[in-house]
């Protein structure tokens, strides 16, 4: 293999490795992107259970657990914070490089070849010397998008951390936030009872009507050996319905 061979083979491989980074790096991009939903997601529930934790809070409350909850509250509100301040410089405020788009290196390489073709090789020139810029534009570029996505991917990595340092805090927070009686609405208080119709009471017992008792039932037949039994009294018909 000539010299010539060998270096156009070398100068392939190279063009190849650049392009096969520079979209990797793309591609990370995206990737990091897709990852900051999940640190926002967690920030935002603990800035919620944060803010229901003071709303309900008895400010009338005294002791030592009330200091220790003050404590937690204060060290995972400002890991929050630390966590958010991370958080905007992983999402914002990072430049990545792209080439230039197609419409550019058609003109550029209709102006490779306008510049050699007056050598008898003007092809083979004007393609390599195209070939070699790209080369040049993909490696700029893809180790650019790799400092940036490095550093995006440590700001979200520092975000995470702080955001578990706050969670292990406002996890604390919360346990003394119910088991040391700091939640107002678990204390007894009036209930307030707001009549919206007029109330309908039931009739009073004077007011029902009594079912009158039965009649008496018949008398117990009293019978002694010594005696003759007592003559039974004829029972009185009942008048008909007819009233015959």
């Amino acid at each position: 293999m000539s010299a010539d061979e060998k270096s156009k083979s070398i100068n392939d491989e190279l063009f190849g490795l650049c392009e096969k980074l520079y979209f990797h790096e793309v591609d990370i991009r995206d990737k990091v992107n897709a990852r900051l939903q999940m640190p926002f997601a967690i920030g935002v529930a603990m800035v919620g259970i944060l803010g229901f934790m003071l709303q309900n809070l008895d400010r009338t409350a005294s002791g030592t657990w009330l200091h220790v909850f003050y404590g937690c509250y204060f060290f995972s509100g400002s890991f929050i914070f630390l966590g958010t301040s991370y958080f905007i410089k992983a999402a914002w405020g990072t430049e990545y490089q792209f080439v230039a788009p197609g419409v550019f290196w058609t003109r550029y390489k209709s102006e490779c070849y306008g510049f050699y073709q007056h050598l008898e090789n003007a092809d083979e020139l004007a393609r390599d010397a195209f070939r070699s810029m790209l080369s040049e534009q993909y490696g700029r570029t893809s180790s650019a998008n790799a400092i940036a996505n490095d550093t995006r991917a440590y700001h979200l990595h520092l975000t995470l951390k702080f955001l578990i340092h706050a969670g292990m805090y406002a996890t604390f927070a919360l346990m003394v936030f119910y088991s040391s009686g700091l939640n107002k609405q678990e204390k007894d208080s009036p209930v307030r009872v707001l009549i919206t119709a007029p109330i309908k009471l039931e009739k009073s017992m004077s007011e029902t009507k009594k079912i009158p008792p039965p009649p008496p039932p018949p008398p117990i037949r009293y019978v002694q050996d010594n005696r003759p039994p007592a003559p039974l009294k004829p029972v009185p018909s009942e008048p008909s319905s007819s009233g015959r």
